[in-house]
């Protein structure tokens, strides 16, 4: 039970598309806050949405939850090009900050908010959401503890089939709004943090070939771009320069090799995230859609690991028996949980930066992430490799 002595930490969440709502579930469900107040871009919408989510208040100015010092942490759901700004001038006002990936659309925006991180003393996480998922954990450990031996070849996959017709749109297409890089930034940036979440290895270069097989697509006239929808009515014939798809190759830091497949173009595939990772001894695999199993194998046998019954204590939702499957929300509200505990707990976040092993993804894993992205996009137009800055 939470501990009724000691006051929920307040949240508000800015940004009431596809992800906004998902993160007011999950800060709920974490057993350390409450949702007082949600922003989106429309009045009535962002008052509807808030209506059908119990939030008590929302508002179509995102100033006004920054300027409101009875909010402890903003979640930032919005395009990415105004991540930077937002979170700067969040964390300036004395705000906690939770920030969707990717944390800006260049490495010089990141490393300008990691800066103002360490200046203003806030916590802040990016919403990495695959670290939270039990199974990946169990992955790191098996890593961490040597079971599988020195690192050689990991390889995966992030594949999509949302924009696989040039009748999708989503604000993401339009460089403006999402930056130059678009499938990479915004799920290829989840297998570069995972992997080097789960190895405890950095990527240290990149080879990688970017393609566009839309170079044309069909915007909508009418207002409204929330994911995974066809554009529908009139549209305009809009020249894309984002990349549908990647092929990456990857070094370690420490001598292992990769490769992974990033596509938003693959038809049948809805979220086909997976690594495999292969040391001196063992090999380790893992698919987001069968998030509960994780494959062991040696030369001599292969073990299908199931989630065991885990006891947890605190507040919040408990995490399900073994055996009751749990997804991509458990994950989120997983990778919330640490994070709103410290504040709770009063942590300074100089303390977490601290840790042997931090808790949740801070500004410096989301720096990281850009700088993978910016390597990428270098890598794909000089043709060749490309060490991450």
């Amino acid at each position: 039970m939470v501990d009724v002595t000691v006051p929920l930490v307040r949240a508000a969440v800015i940004g009431a598309g596809f992800v906004g709502p998902h993160h007011v579930d999950a800060i709920r469900r974490t057993g350390y806050a409450e949702v007082v107040a949600l922003a989106g871009t429309d009045r009535d919408r962002a008052a509807a949405k808030a209506a059908s989510l119990g939030v008590p208040r929302s508002t179509a100015d995102a100033g006004d939850l920054l300027d409101d010092p009875d909010i402890d942490v903003v979640h930032i759901c919005t395009p990415n090009t105004t991540h930077v700004a937002m979170a700067s001038s969040a964390m300036r006002a004395g705000k906690h900050v939770v920030i969707e990936k990717p944390i800006a659309t260049d490495t010089a925006g990141a490393e300008q908010l990691v800066a103002i991180g360490r200046e203003t003393g806030r916590h802040a996480l990016v919403a990495f959401t695959y670290r939270g998922y039990p199974m990946v954990q169990r992955a790191r450990d098996l890593v961490a503890t040597g079971d599988i031996g020195a690192l050689r070849l990991v390889h995966g996959a992030y594949l999509q089939d949302w924009l696989a017709d040039p009748t999708d749109w989503n604000w993401r297409i339009d460089p403006v709004a999402g930056g130059a890089s678009r499938a990479v930034a915004d799920i290829g940036t989840h297998w570069f943090d995972t992997v080097e979440h789960v190895t405890g290895e950095r990527i240290d270069a990149v080879l990688a070939d970017l393609a566009t097989f839309m170079p044309v697509r069909h915007r909508p006239r009418a207002a409204g771009s929330e994911a995974f929808a066809m554009a529908a009515g009139e549209t305009d014939s809009i020249t894309i320069t984002s990349e549908d798809a990647a092929t990456i190759l990857v070094r370690f830091a420490g001598g292992g090799r990769g490769s992974c497949m990033i596509s938003q173009v693959s038809p049948g595939n809805k979220n086909a995230f997976s690594f495999e990772i292969a040391g001196e001894r063992q090999s380790l695999a893992w698919q987001q859609e069968r998030p509960e199993r994780l494959v062991l194998r040696s030369r001599d046998a292969s073990t299908t690991l199931a989630r065991s019954p885990e006891a947890r204590s605190g507040p919040g939702i408990p995490p399900l028996p073994a055996g009751h499957p749990e997804g991509w929300s458990d994950a989120l509200r997983d990778l919330f949980r640490p994070f709103y505990a410290a504040i709770a707990a009063g942590v300074e976040a100089s303390e977490v930066h601290e840790m042997k092993v931090v808790p949740y993804p801070t500004l410096d894993a989301g720096a990281r992430a850009l700088r993978f992205v910016d390597a990428v996009l270098r890598s794909s137009r000089e043709e060749r490799w490309t060490r991450l800055g």
